[in-house]
């Protein structure tokens, strides 16, 4: 996944190598209260409406061409280390070696959150074993 601030999707077909776009119609927040009209707020006129709105007004669809090679996205089937720093293991050949050291991107210094103390197992809740 490569993260570029969008609400988007392609999908791939990694038989045929065929790839698909999909994207939120531009007008469609705006949309939504003509099948939602009596909502309350914009956030229930949405909630409801792209419920409603036919597939075409809410979605845009797109053939398009990936510009990285098919292989390089999928990587080897099982491929997976671990990094040497924090112990996360690390699939598709997306570590990074660094100095000899297998990393993954966040301790490579490519993160986007650092940790405020220690990892604590999930808190389990009540009557659930």
């Amino acid at each position: 996944m490569v993260d570029f601030g969008k609400v988007a999707a392609t999908f791939v077909d990694t038989q045929t190598g065929r790839a698909v776009r999909i994207a939120p119609y531009p007008a469609s927040r705006e949309r939504a209260w003509t099948y939602a009209p009596d909502a309350r707020s914009r956030w229930h006129a949405q909630l409801a409406g792209y419920q409603r709105m036919p597939d075409e007004e809410l979605l845009v669809a797109q053939d398009v061409v990936l510009t990285a090679s098919l292989e390089k996205l999928l990587s080897k089937p099982g491929y997976r280390v671990n990094c040497q720093i924090c112990g996360e293991e690390i699939i598709n050949e997306r570590e990074v070696v660094r100095e000899g050291m297998i990393l993954c991107r966040a301790c490579a210094g490519d993160g986007y959150c650092q940790p405020v103390a220690a990892a604590m197992p999930w808190p389990k809740e009540v009557g659930v074993p």
